[in-house]
């Protein structure tokens, strides 16, 4: 027999400002990337439902963007963000933020070796294991017990510029097993969400600072192919009735590049 119980769950992601702090909810997942050839609707009358899905999909494509088909897919993704914009309204305007920041979609800049490109997140490493998809095996890896997050990219320009892409986030339930402490049950709900943050960053050997539109820093480590870093207290989960920390651990995040 299990009890539900409320906890609140913390999961920093890369920035400290783009903390998800939800009460039973947290993280993010994708849907599957689009064709270079796909066709963004322009139609006035689209709901911002369908517009959201749609730059998710162009979102995702543009991130697995090659030298060949960058311009298209980067001038597909722009057209989603307009299309949104229209669609949903554009308040805080990070969607215009996002907009210029593909600039003409041309991608004739030399790279700077060694960072510039797209890193897929990987893992997200715990101090302690977990099962969060209840197969009765505890991983310290979060996204091997996620059926999301599959497209969490960096994206790094040789301007020094780069943008953070989001395609998703998961709502997560917790419920507490009758007789004890620390035996959970989770649920998983992944919801498509676009979340684009813009960043800057400079490189010294093998590590790299970024800062984010918000002059939020974080530093992280290059090592061959991955890139990491820690966030001290990432993963908190609490009981809202009275506060009591019921786990409280660092998260590695490693992003591989692509």
């Amino acid at each position: 027999m299990f009890v539900k119980t409320q906890i609140q769950f913390i999961m920093k992601k890369l920035f400290g400002l783009l903390t998800c702090l939800i009460l039973l909810t947290a993280f993010t997942c994708e849907d599957e990337p689009l064709d270079s050839d796909f066709d963004i609707s322009t139609d006035p009358n689209l709901s911002c439902e369908a517009a959201l899905l749609n730059t998710a999909n162009a979102a995702l494509s543009f991130a697995s963007a090659t030298e060949d088909n960058y311009a298209a897919l980067c001038a597909a993704y722009k057209v989603a963000l307009q299309a949104q914009s229209l669609a949903c309204g554009d308040e805080d305007g990070n969607i215009q933020t996002a907009i210029d920041a593909l600039g003409d979609c041309t991608n004739d800049t030399v790279p700077n070796e060694g960072i510039v490109g797209t890193w897929l997140a990987t893992s997200w490493i715990s101090t302690e294991p977990v099962d969060i998809n209840n197969d009765g095996e505890e991983s310290t890896d979060l996204l091997a017990e996620f059926d999301c997050y599959d497209n969490e990219t960096l994206v790094f320009n040789a301007d020094n510029t780069g943008i953070m892409m989001s395609t998703s986030y998961a709502d997560v339930e917790f419920e507490i097993e009758t007789g004890t402490t620390d035996s959970y049950i989770y649920t998983v709900d992944c919801v498509e969400e676009v979340d684009n943050t813009n960043f800057t960053w400079t490189q010294v050997d093998n590590e790299i600072t970024i800062i984010d539109e918000f002059d939020v820093e974080s530093v992280w480590t290059l090592s061959g192919n991955q890139l990491s870093t820690v966030v001290p207290q990432g993963f908190i989960a609490f009981d809202s009735n009275d506060a009591t920390v019921t786990v409280s651990q660092d998260l590695t995040f490693i992003y591989t590049r692509q």
